[in-house]
């Protein structure tokens, strides 16, 4: 495994597909339509799996976060925010959230996407304003 799939996980190639087009991708069950976190291979509702992925708005809003004040990962400046985002389908996701040094639960989030040198697009979130637009950092 290269530096550059370290955290790629082959049980859910969809979702690093979508990844690899700027796009979020979550499961959804065939049986019971249930919205499901990437990574889920059956429903924890009603154990069914027959899961279809589906593209996610990529809106959220903050549910809980913590603020790293070191780095744990070589691509991120501290101090920098980490939020469990609920996303309007359902499922919640980590991820880093950008754009606001105030962050609070209950912020509306919106996925953006990165471009790294030699690697896919990186997910992240940004912070929403009142209007609807991302706010700066």
């Amino acid at each position: 495994m290269t530096k550059k799939d370290a955290f790629r996980d082959d049980k859910d190639i969809s979702f690093w597909d979508g990844i690899a087009r700027s796009e979020l991708r979550i499961k959804k069950c065939n049986a019971c339509g249930i919205v499901l976190s990437p990574g889920a291979l059956f429903c924890s509702e009603c154990w069914s799996g027959e899961l279809t992925a589906i593209k996610a708005s990529g809106r959220g809003m903050v549910h809980s976060f913590v603020v790293y004040h070191r780095a744990f990962s070589e691509n991120e400046t501290p101090p920098y925010n980490v939020a469990i985002i609920a996303l309007e389908e359902g499922p919640r996701i980590v991820s880093v959230v950008d754009g606001s040094d105030r962050l609070q639960v209950g912020n509306i989030v919106e996925a953006v996407w990165l471009s790294t040198p030699a690697q896919c697009p990186a997910l992240r979130f940004a912070v929403v304003d009142d209007t609807g637009r991302k706010k700066e950092n």
